[in-house]
């Protein structure tokens, strides 16, 4: 079947023009027909009826009182267009001026009758046989019926033909206004695989199918150019930051080769390899896990969680060691706050952030979680009143290997807001950096489900 479907646009459109077209004309069609068997049956109702009437003026007054009637009917024949025929036994005409042979007994669709000059009439008629083998036949003229049938056939074409103009005109039109703006879209899609990154599809605001269809493709494209850049900022960022543990881990081998002399010496050298190599290793488990997550797989997994349970566990569990490095933790959650996502992933979001608040805060720092829900979203809040982040950074700080002149001496990658921001983004949200007065507040913006 698909094969023999058209494979353009311009082509399916036409072909769906002539399908309505036939459709059209099978519906003139079905209406033609039950508009003639109309007429035919009011006919056929009207010859009955005047058979019957003279069949019974024959039964009260015979031969005579029969040929009188069709005398006067026949004077009124121009008007009503009926005609009759009434022969004896052997075929001699006794009243009616029909010009036809009577038929058999039964009904005649179509009885030809010679009117002179040529022109031959044809009527539809009933024939009965009387007493003493009499034969009477009432015809009416069948004229109207065809006049009737040609206008029909002549409307129902014209019709036809101008719904089968109009569509493929239509069709024409359609084909070369899709064509156009597909020619734009392609036009668009060559030049950015010939290398222009930046080029986006055009769109017109008008919130037609093709506006957002290009609105969904520019959102992909703004998708790719963004991995693209995080895999070139992650290949030159690894290049860069691998640098200076690969070049430790070398100075430690270098000294085990040159001044270990005992086993003693040997064993703190491996020791001190060893540490270099998982400080590598945790390095690079924490970018896949990034890219893992960047990906978007983990949305296969995710389900129905309670906000307010997850942060009120993390919160239970850091409590302790924030409060013994003295840190003061709040926690203001309001329960039922449930959206689509990974419990784990969620609770490492907010470890993260705790995490950084005891990395970069000093000691007596205030540290507050916020949960709030309503209008369909849950807004998750981390902040504290530290010395904060200056806005020409908060961007910059959500990068991967991003690490602040402040920060340089305090250990990790600076990859902890990158992991954060892509978890964000799994569920479906960013996290928005602003001052706390004082401080730095941290807040996302979730779906919620019921």
């Amino acid at each position: 079947m698909r094969r023999f479907l058209p494979k353009t646009v311009l082509g399916l459109a036409t072909a769906v023009s002539v399908l309505l077209s036939v459709v059209a004309l099978a519906i003139c069609f079905g209406i033609y027909t039950v508009t003639h068997e109309a007429v035919e049956a009011q006919l056929d109702q009207r010859i009955e009826t005047e058979s019957g009437i003279l069949t019974a003026i024959y039964e009260n007054g015979g031969v005579p009182a029969i040929a009188a009637e069709i005398g006067q009917r026949e004077a009124q024949s121009r008007v009503t267009g009926m005609g009759y025929i009434l022969d004896d036994r052997q075929g001699n005409r006794l009243a009616g001026t029909l010009r036809a042979k009577a038929p058999e007994p039964g009904w005649v669709e179509f009885l030809y009758d010679e009117e002179g000059n040529g022109k031959r009439g044809v009527s539809q008629a009933l024939t009965r046989r009387l007493d003493d083998g009499l034969m009477l036949v009432v015809a009416a003229d069948r004229t109207p019926v065809d006049e009737m049938d040609a206008q029909l056939f002549g409307l129902f074409g014209a019709v036809f033909c101008a719904m089968l103009v109009m569509g493929v005109g239509g069709a024409l039109g359609l084909g070369i206004l899709i064509r156009r703006r597909l020619g734009k879209i392609d036009a668009t899609a060559q030049a950015i695989i010939d290398g222009d990154l930046n080029r986006r599809m055009a769109r017109d605001d008008t919130d037609s199918e093709f506006d957002r269809l290009a609105e969904t493709l520019n959102r992909m494209l703004d998708r790719n150019a963004e991995l693209v850049t995080n895999l070139q900022q992650v290949s030159n960022d690894i290049a860069h930051d691998l640098r200076t543990p690969l070049a430790r881990l070398q100075q430690v081998l270098d000294e085990a080769l040159t001044d270990a002399h005992d086993a003693a010496t040997f064993r703190l050298a491996l020791t001190r390899a060893s540490e270099r190599s998982r400080e590598i290793l945790d390095l690079f488990n924490a970018l896949l896990r990034i890219s893992e997550i960047e990906t978007l797989k983990v949305r296969e997994h995710f389900s129905r969680i309670d906000v307010c349970e997850i942060a009120e566990r993390v919160a239970d569990a850091f409590r302790p060691d924030l409060e013994a490095k003295g840190y003061t933790l709040e926690a203001d959650l309001e329960t039922g706050a449930f959206v689509n996502g990974d419990r784990h992933l969620m609770s490492q979001l907010l470890v993260n952030l705790i995490e950084n608040v005891m990395r970069h805060t000093p000691s007596g720092t205030l540290v507050s979680l916020s949960l709030r829900r309503g209008d369909g979203l849950v807004e998750l809040t981390v902040s504290d009143d530290g010395p904060g982040i200056c806005l020409a950074d908060r961007h910059h700080v959500l990068k991967r290997f991003a690490r602040l002149e402040k920060s340089r001496a305090t250990p990790g990658f600076g990859l902890g807001l990158s992991l954060v921001t892509a978890i964000a983004q799994a569920h479906h949200a960013r996290p928005v950096l602003c001052d706390n007065h004082p401080g730095l507040r941290v807040g996302f913006v979730f779906p919620g489900v019921e």
